[in-house]
């Protein structure tokens, strides 16, 4: 099995405990990295320590706050891990993460590199935040999928590709090749991106990013509050109207991109 991380505030022992129990449940073997707490920095050290969004339009450009960057900093520390050990992949969890599904097949080296012959990557994203279980139909049809790889695994087709475009879905789970750890590793050293960034990833650094369908993970939402955002009451229930719209959106995408040959 390949080499699993969890990134968790020193602190923070119920979200580890929380992380051994889902751990367990899968059999998986994690290491905890402890996060970079930047709780308590100031404006002069987070200025210190990232520079500001300058990829984005001028209007929105703006420094890291300071749970973006605490987690850009996380990440990296794992990433540069991963490099100094060499490993040719390696799964980072973040502590709210909880398993909707065993991810054991996907842990696999050979699994992997038949994976990358198909499609190469240096992301597997497996995981999403602000989404519920029963959300996920929907999630799927919002942010369909171009089909790049499949893998028959335990009787069910997984399915791995590239969304319309890539988006900020969070860091809760993914797999990350030793070449991805290498190109992230230079992208993080002065986080300008949140952890999550995928776009500008993709974008700036030349990452290969793929989703994979079904997810495995999903942020335990109604256990533990985000370090990072703040959200509004309700933000979890979508209008009506809004799911309508949005789903036959993606019913268009997910058409041009698998029958129509859009986003090659």
């Amino acid at each position: 099995m390949i080499p699993a991380y969890i990134i968790s505030l020193a602190n923070q022992q119920d979200r580890r405990e929380h992380m051994q129990q889902e751990c367990a449940r899968v059999s998986i073997e994690a290491t905890f990295i402890d996060a970079v707490d930047m709780r308590q920095a100031s404006q002069s050290d987070i200025e210190r320590l990232s520079s500001r969004l300058l990829h984005k339009k001028t209007k929105k450009q703006r420094w890291l706050t300071r749970g973006e960057l605490g987690c850009a900093l996380s990440h990296h520390q794992v990433y540069a891990h991963i490099v100094r050990q060499q490993h040719p992949y390696a799964l980072i969890l973040e502590d709210d993460a909880e398993f909707i599904r065993n991810p054991q097949p996907l842990l696999n080296e050979g699994y992997l590199k038949a994976l990358s012959a198909q499609y190469p990557f240096d992301i597997l994203i497996l995981g999403y935040v602000k989404t519920l279980p029963h959300q996920l139909p929907y999630y799927y049809r919002r942010l369909p999928i171009k089909h790049r790889a499949k893998m028959n695994t335990d009787g069910n087709t997984i399915y791995f590709g590239t969304p319309w475009e890539q988006y900020g879905c969070g860091t809760v789970a993914y797999i990350i090749s030793r070449e991805g750890a290498e190109k992230l590793c230079r992208a993080t050293q002065t986080p300008c991106a949140t952890a999550d960034d995928w776009l500008y990833f993709e974008q700036h650094h030349g990452l290969r990013i793929l989703h994979s369908r079904p997810a495995f993970v999903l942020e335990a939402l109604e256990k533990f509050d985000s370090t990072i955002r703040q959200e509004k009451a309700g933000f979890l229930q979508p209008k009506t109207s809004s799911v309508i719209i949005r789903s036959i959106k993606g019913y268009l995408k997910h058409i041009g991109m698998n029958y129509l040959g859009m986003k090659s």
